[in-house]
């Protein structure tokens, strides 16, 4: 009867199968998808050491104490966020990039069926701002043009200053790798050349 037993039970046992492997459902992982569904994937850009206790004291300041905020180390610099409050993601999400000691900190939100290893940290969401072009140039077409040195273009819009005068700011998502441009020469037939500068937000 025993022998029945041990032979019924081989066949059950799915094919390719190691011994000891476990299966799992999606019951049994239930309660940690809804914990990480209210997390942040995250990596700084710096050849400094980061202490994860040191980080999670910074951001509870910086990001006003969110409600059952802790920290968790993946891989070397990049980090899990977790949240009790899908605002506080939220929130905190729309704020990347955030600067951590003068360096960048990149968020994405998690994804289960994403890898750490294939999430790009290597771009991120930069305004800057575009001063020194001629008043009949400063238009969202031409900050769309311009923006394009960068890459993607998100949004190009014009701004007042009482002080100065209009001027561009343009959201792209930038290459973090590569070195910032201090500005670019740009001209038609018609106007000749003309030097603009380039005035970064939240630069580390």
């Amino acid at each position: 009867m025993a022998d029945d037993t041990d032979r019924n039970r081989r066949l059950e046992e799915p094919l390719g199968v190691p011994p000891n492997f476990i299966v799992y459902d999606e019951e049994d992982v239930e309660e940690g998808i809804h914990s990480c569904s209210k997390s942040l994937i995250g990596r700084i850009i710096t050849q400094k050491p980061i202490h994860t206790n040191s980080l999670h004291n910074n951001l509870v300041g910086i990001w006003c104490n969110p409600k059952g905020f802790r920290v968790e180390e993946i891989i070397s610099k990049t980090f899990q966020f977790f949240f009790d409050e899908d605002t506080d993601v939220n929130r905190i999400l729309a704020g990347s990039p955030w600067l951590f000691r003068n360096s960048w900190l990149l968020l994405k939100r998690w994804e289960r069926d994403q890898s750490v290893d294939s999430i790009d940290f290597n771009h991120t969401q930069v305004n800057f701002q575009v001063w020194g072009l001629p008043a009949h140039c400063r238009t969202p077409r031409m900050g769309s043009k311009i923006g394009t040195c960068f890459g993607q273009v998100i949004r190009s819009d014009v701004y007042e200053c009482k002080e100065r005068g209009s001027f561009l700011k343009i959201l792209v998502n930038m290459d973090v790798q590569k070195p910032l441009l201090k500005g670019i020469p740009v001209g038609s037939k018609k106007d000749g050349t003309t030097w603009v500068d380039f005035q970064y937000e939240k630069l580390p």
